[in-house]
């Protein structure tokens, strides 16, 4: 069986009991560029004029505006967090670029590159963090893993009054041309619905985890309605509803969002000749209903317009 079956298939198809891996040489040098600018669609003109400009650029990330709040106020109030840099109050997001080079002219060459985008887009080259020693890397490092963290210990401290809420993290992406449009779509939808958010990802390939942040019961059902509705919007797109990191369970209702009812069926008719108990990932991707009537055609019954599931 051709192993691509497997790509996607959420364990539904069959157990992995052996892979071989081959190790790729590490890259001569790496550097890292954390560019700030003071507004989110300075940010994304720099993202579209940079991802044809840089010839190696191993990962081009994003941190917006509630991302870095929650960064300067956990720098502020927790002890675990005194050591991040200090991030001005004028900016409303970052883009970090890393850069893997044969050698440092190069990695020169892509940093004037870098500053050309920035200049272009109406920004200051000189408003950036570049990193070019294992200690600065480890600090620029420890920046961007601070905000899942700082993220995750927010929403940790809420659920000690209302354990039933938890973050609500998307995982869509869109085709190029289509940045803007769905970076507006969050923006809007999220300021209609009042709801807390912070975004960070990876925009070089338009795919942004965008975080809704409850506060209560009334946020958490809004944020879980707002993704079944970012799911069609981002199908029509061109998109992906999940671009990184599966779907399982949880998003299975957006799985059909994005393909329709036919195609889910499809897949479960594979899945049937794979694993005729259905006891393979059993629940993800397909529901209960399905799997139980895999022998027939009936509907999945897992439409995401019912509200889903947590996402």
């Amino acid at each position: 069986m051709p192993s691509t079956l497997f790509v996607g298939s959420d364990g539904t198809l069959g157990v992995v009991t052996e892979v071989e891996l081959a190790l790729m040489p590490a890259p001569a040098v790496v550097w890292g560029a954390s560019c700030f600018f003071e507004t989110e669609a300075a940010a994304l003109d720099f993202t579209v004029a940079v991802r044809p400009a840089l010839a190696h650029a191993a990962a081009i990330e994003y941190f917006d505006a509630g991302a870095l709040s929650i960064l300067r106020s956990q720098r502020e109030n927790s002890a675990a967090f005194a050591s991040l840099p200090a991030v001005e109050g004028r900016f409303a997001c970052c883009v970090y670029v890393e850069l893997d080079c044969d050698d440092e002219d190069e990695a020169c060459a892509e940093l004037y590159a870098i500053g050309d985008a920035m200049r272009a887009v109406g920004a200051d080259e000189a408003d950036t963090w570049v990193a070019r020693t294992d200690v600065d890397r480890e600090c620029q490092r420890f920046f961007r893993h601070a905000v899942p963290e700082s993220v995750n210990m927010l929403i940790d401290e809420r659920r000690r009054t209302n354990p039933a809420i938890t973050k609500l993290g998307s995982d869509m992406s869109v085709p190029d041309e289509r940045l803007h449009d769905v970076i507006e779509l969050y923006r809007t939808t999220l300021a209609e619905a009042g709801l807390q958010s912070a975004a960070w990802g990876h925009i070089g390939n338009n795919h942004l985890h965008v975080n809704v942040l409850p506060r209560g019961d009334a946020d958490f059902a809004a944020g879980k309605e707002l993704f079944c509705s970012w799911a069609a919007e981002v199908t029509r797109m061109g998109g992906a509803v999940s671009a990184e990191h599966g779907v399982g369970k949880i998003k299975r209702g957006f799985l059909e969002t994005m393909y329709g009812p036919e195609h889910i069926r499809e897949m479960a008719r594979l899945k049937r000749e794979l694993d005729p108990a259905g006891q393979l990932g059993r629940g993800n991707l397909f529901g209960e209903e399905l799997l139980g009537a895999m022998a027939g055609d009936a509907p999945s019954g897992a439409a995401c317009e019912k509200g889903g599931e947590r996402a």
